[in-house]
Order: C-alpha cells, then structure tokens, then sequence
C-alpha cells in the first residue's frame, strides 16, 4: 500500500448523531445502537482527536449491563464482558481486502500514511472544504469513513455487533479505553424490544434548467437517521438506477441552507419525462424506504433576443407593438409578456392577464397613457426571462389637465404670503401658473413666469390699504401646453391691525345662583367672540368662558362657580378675525347672595313682677354669631328691635295690655343668615 494517498471528499461527519437511542453528550465516546430481533449493533466514535489517538493504542472495551428482563429490575445488575481483549483498529497489513472500497483506503491512509494530503478538486464528486492539522484531519476522515460504510466502521474498531440478544430486555452498554492514566467512556441504553422502523424521506422537489435537473429535501427532518443519501432515476417507464456509486453527504452548513440537502444531475435527452426519488443511508448501512417521485423535463435552452420593431397608434386611443423573435426558438418558451411603463427607467408593469402564445408576435393596447415605454418580456421554459430594449410610443394629447383643488394659505403680520395646493394626478403634468387680485370683481394678474414645478407659492402684499383680503387662482400646463381652466378664488385675510373696540357693560344682577352680567356688543363689525374674566384671590385675573359673537344685541353670563358670598371683580374684551383684543371694559363687581339656613326655634315667658317678656331660642352651629330679633306690636309691621350675642333676651320696654309678635334670625360669620323663625305671639 502507498504511504502517500491523494484524495478529494465532499465532506465528514465526525460523530455518528443518527441512532435511535441517544447517547450521553457529555462522555468522551459517542455510541449510537440499533436493536434487531436476534442482534444489537453498536456504533461509537471518540470526541476528538486526542481521544481517537489514545483509543487507537489502547483498544475499546465492550461490557453489557442487563438492567430489565420482562419489565422486572434485574437484582443485581447482570454484568457481562463482550470482548475478550481491547478492540482495535485493523492492522496496516489487513486493509489490503479494502482496495476495491475507496472508503477503506482513505482510512487506512488517515490510520497509517505517513503524510496525510488534501487534493481540493473541485471537479471530483467528493472535497472537504476545512484544511486543518494533519491528525485532525486523519481523525475526521476517519469518522467520516466510517460513517460511510460500515465494513469501514469495523475495521476502524468503532463497530460492533452483540448476538444472540434476549426479547424484552433493556441493556446498558460500556465503551472503555483505558490507556494507563485514565479511562475514556461512552455508553448508551437500549430496549430491545423497541421496534425501529426508518422514514421515508419526504417533500422532495425538482427543478430543471436546460438539461440540468436541481433536486432539494429537507435533511434536517432526517438528520437523526441518515447519514448519506441515494439519488434514483428513471428514464420514461424504465426501472430506477442510481445516478452515481457515490452516496450524497450532508455537508456543514450555516443558516436557512442547513436545512436542506441538494443533488445535481444532468438529462441526455430534452423533452423526455424523467423520475427522481432519494433514499437515506444510515451509519449502520441500512437502506430507508424511497422517497416521493417527482417529475422532471429537461427543456431546450434559448440566448436569442427579442426587440420590438414598431408601436403605433391609427386612432390615437390605442397602440399596436409588434415585435421580433426567431421562430425556430419557440419551442423554448412559454410564452410572452408585454409590459408598460411611464418613464424608461420604469417601473414596468405586464398589461394584460393571461401569458401570450409562444407565437404571438403582436399586442393590441388598448388602455394606454399618453406617454408608454414598452419593453417585451420573452419567457423561457427553463424559468430565465429575455427581455427587450424599451420602445417610446406617444398619443396626440388634446385634453387638458383638471383644476387644481385643495388650495390653502396664509398672510403673516409681514404682509409674507405662502400658499399651496394639491399636486395632479395626471401623469404628464409640467407646471403650474399663480393668478393674483386684490378684488374679485377685477382680473387677475398672472404673477408666475415659468411654470412651478412644485405646489407651493409665496408672495408678498401692501398691508397698509383699505383692502382686507387678497385673492389668488391656479393653472395647471400639461407637456403638450394644455391649461386647464382656472381653480376656485382662494381669498386670505390681510392682517388687522387695529384692535377691535370694548363691549358695553348692562348692570350687574347679584342672586342666589350667582352674579349674572350682561353687555352689548363690540362696535366693531370684525368682532368674532366675546372672553370674560374674573380677578382670583391672587388679583391675577381668570378667563371665565368665551362667548362666540353673533348677532345678539346682549350677551349674559352667571358665574355660578362661586363658594362664598364675597365680592367678585369682572372684566370682559372682545376679539376679532385677527386675534387682536380690545381693551377691558372697566371692571364691574358682584356677589352671591347667600342661602338662608333653617330658622331657629323660640318661645317667650311672660315675667308679670319684672314688667317683661323673657325670649329665649336654641341654634346648634358654631359658626352662628349674632342673632337679630324682630318685633311687632298689635297690628304694627315686624321691624327690626335688637341684636344680640346670647341666645336669650329680655323685652322689658313692653306696655300692658298690648299684644306682641317676635321672630328672630341667625347670623354667621361668613355674612349668611338664616330663615326667620316662626312668630312668637304674646299677650301682656
């Protein structure tokens, strides 16, 4: 055997991931198993490669622990040694019998070569694409080797098959090195009473390009059975052979792109039905069932030119394009597409539904624009599109634009005019033309030379004239100098300078629900609201409400948000169209006349030996502070008698034989008072 092999692989895969039964991610050996009725296989691989190198000289040890037997813990373990002696690698001598098997010649090589070199040719079926370090490379072609095939596997001591196996039993299975200074494990659990079935590899998809067929499968959903994978053809009703002798490898990969695998092949003849289906291969060397079929044609390829020859318009209201396409190339296409767009550089949109025929090499539109770019879209079977240079066709344009709508704008305190409109919709617009008059009734002066090309204008006017307002109109000019007729008369105030003149206050009403004022209007007809105020405890003055102005001939306002009877301060001014305020019109005042609380309760003694009228009434509220007391005599008015702090008085200015009538009422401290009391009547 050569000491130096060149090789060229596609890929590796360093650890076997693909069992059923899962092993211990945090050993240093990785073993996969797979149950059979009469067999278990055991498939293993070191973590790295250090650990393979140390495995190498010291050999694998196989132990096989029976933990259950028919769904009874077995007491104690059943503990049973598979190996008579460490398991290693064959020796250099052996892997002769592996000429025929390019797998075992690149292991042996990655075993005992005295160099280890990477032939990166593209062209092969098989490259890897990391050079590392010549161990680590011997390390991962080595796993990967075995993975391929697993007579390799076994050669490699990283194989292993326990026969005969007992029915329902769950075993437990060791894979030590023990290398002098320590011992390198692995181990995995299997229930042989499992049943294992491998998967169908599905969604399978197929694309062709001329003759090259692209097939596509989401390996990732299979990751944990296969390893490699079978691409089949069939060529019409002939049985399916295999495309190459070379199994497809899962490369690494990075992103969206992992998840899928990809096979290339290329067809012999165009325009047959061929048939592709894949099928997974484990380390094991197991075959899973095959895939779904998919359908494949190989399509003749075409790098002719289509161009349009005319586009022509004999009404003016649609356009004939016609172009050029050789016929022998239509059995390359699909079929055609005519797009359309207003500028050279596009956007280009297809106009019309359906693709048209492969022989098609005329399009009626009947819905064009004034100004059309068409280009041609000539449409392959091999999904490529061959598109055309644009062409210009143009209709004779009489009609003219719409008024411009949506105008706006505004005069500052500077006599600055800015105004705008809405931007037309129609699509061959060119400007747009300022008109300007000081009265309606006059003409307007155009205040534009060249059109705008934008929707926005500015000016400037004379604020110190007699006129309030300034009027302005706009037309919009198509490419072909078509006006549209002039817009609606935008008119804006001028600023106003002079403040408006101050209401007229009506008196002041203070009832019991608040102060009611009244006032007649501003004299000045630009007056457009009316804002009263009042002054706060802190003398700063409070906007009360805004009375819009109208027509009335007096404006009232209660101020009903009052909390006590004190004396209130009122103001009122006017505002016009410019938001200029007049002066305040002279302060007026008002108050809330108080709520008269419940009467007090009285009664009257007469004290015959004193010559008087004993009074005497209860109140219970604190803030009670005097007390006023009413007297009638016979039939005289109830008039007002004395005023006094206690809650009891003695009358002794009375005359005998004269009837008297009392009544009294309370006064706080805040100025309320209350209701009179019900009349007392005496007899003296």
């Amino acid at each position: 055997m050569k000491k130096i092999l060149l090789i060229a692989i596609a890929g590796f895969v360093a650890v076997a991931g693909y069992a059923q039964q899962t092993a211990k991610k945090s050993e240093a050996i990785q073993v996969i198993a797979r149950p059979s009725a009469d067999s278990v296989v055991l498939r293993w691989a070191p973590i790295g490669t250090d650990q393979w190198l140390k495995a190498n000289r010291a050999g694998y040890t196989i132990e096989r622990f029976t933990l259950v037997r028919n769904n009874k813990v077995v007491q104690p373990v059943e503990r049973k040694q598979l190996t008579t002696s460490p398991v290693k690698p064959l020796p250099e001598e052996q892997w002769q019998k592996f000429i025929g098997n390019k797998y075992g010649l690149v292991a042996a090589q990655a075993l005992y070569g005295e160099t280890f070199e990477m032939n990166i040719d593209p062209g092969d079926v098989m490259q890897i694409v990391n050079k590392a370090k010549e161990n680590e490379q011997r390390y991962s072609i080595a796993m990967f080797c075995a993975d391929m095939s697993p007579a390799v596997a076994k050669a490699l001591a990283l194989y292993w098959k326990d026969t005969p196996v007992e029915k329902n039993v769950k075993y437990l299975y060791r894979i030590s090195v023990y290398n002098g200074t320590d011992t390198l494990k692995g181990s995995v659990f299997v229930n042989t009473a499992d049943k294992y079935t491998l998967p169908a590899v599905t969604d399978v998809t197929a694309q062709s390009k001329g003759n090259v067929v692209t097939l596509r499968w989401k390996q990732a959903d299979f990751e944990s059975f296969y390893t490699t994978y079978i691409v089949e053809r069939s060529e019409g009703a002939k049985p399916y052979v295999q495309v190459t002798d070379i199994p497809g490898v899962t490369l690494s990969k990075t992103g969206q792109e992992s998840k899928y695998q990809y096979a290339v092949d290329t067809l012999a003849a165009v325009d047959k039905p061929y048939t592709y289906r894949v099928r997974g291969i484990t380390p094991f060397g197991e075959y899973g069932p095959v895939s779904n079929v998919v359908d494949v044609r190989a399509n003749k390829t075409t790098v002719s030119s289509v161009f349009i020859t005319s586009a022509l318009s004999l009404d003016n209201k649609s356009i004939d394009v016609q172009w050029e396409f050789p016929v022998a190339e239509n059995d390359a296409l699909k079929g055609f597409e005519v797009t359309r767009a207003a500028k050279a550089s596009g956007p280009y949109k297809t106009i019309h539904k359906d693709i048209l025929p492969i022989t098609a090499r005329a399009f009626k539109d009947t819905n064009p624009q004034q100004s059309n770019y068409y280009k041609i879209k000539a449409k392959t079977l091999d999904g490529t599109e061959i598109i055309s240079m644009p062409y210009l066709a143009m209709l004779v344009d009489s009609i003219p634009p719409a008024v411009p709508t949506g105008m706006q704008g505004k005069v500052d305190e500077f006599g600055n005019v800015r105004i705008s409109w809405k931007r037309n919709t129609d699509a061959d617009i060119y400007g747009y033309r300022v008109y300007r008059a000081y009265y309606q009734s006059e003409e307007f002066a155009l205040m534009t030379g060249e059109p705008l090309k934008d929707t926005t204008f500015t000016d400037r006017v004379e604020l110190k004239s007699l006129n309030k307002k300034i009027h302005y109109q706009i037309m919009a000019i198509d490419r072909n100098q078509n006006h549209s007729a002039l817009s609606a008369v935008l008119s804006l105030a001028l600023p106003d300078k002079v403040p408006p003149m101050p209401p007229v206050w009506l008196p002041v009403k203070s009832t019991k629900e608040g102060v009611e004022l009244s006032w007649q209007p501003s004299g000045s007809q630009d007056v457009v609201k009316y804002e009263v105020y009042r002054k706060g405890d802190g003398g700063q003055w409070i906007r009360l409400t805004t009375k819009a102005a109208g027509k009335d001939s007096v404006y009232t306002y209660t101020d009903q948000n009052l909390n006590s009877n004190t004396t209130q301060y009122y103001t009122v001014i006017a505002v016009d169209e410019a938001s200029l305020e007049s002066p305040p019109t002279p302060v007026v005042s008002g108050f809330k006349l108080p709520s008269l609380k419940a009467a007090a309760a009285v009664n009257a003694v007469i004290d015959r030996v004193g010559n008087k009228i004993i009074l005497r009434w209860s109140y219970d509220d604190a803030n009670a502070v005097s007390y006023r007391i009413y007297r009638k005599m016979n039939n005289g008015q109830m008039m007002l008698y004395r005023t006094v702090k206690e809650k009891q008085f003695n009358d002794t200015g009375v005359i005998v034989n004269n009837d008297y009538s009392y009544a009294v009422m309370v006064i706080f401290n805040d100025g309320s008072q209350s209701k009179l009391s019900k009349e007392v009547e005496v007899k003296f």
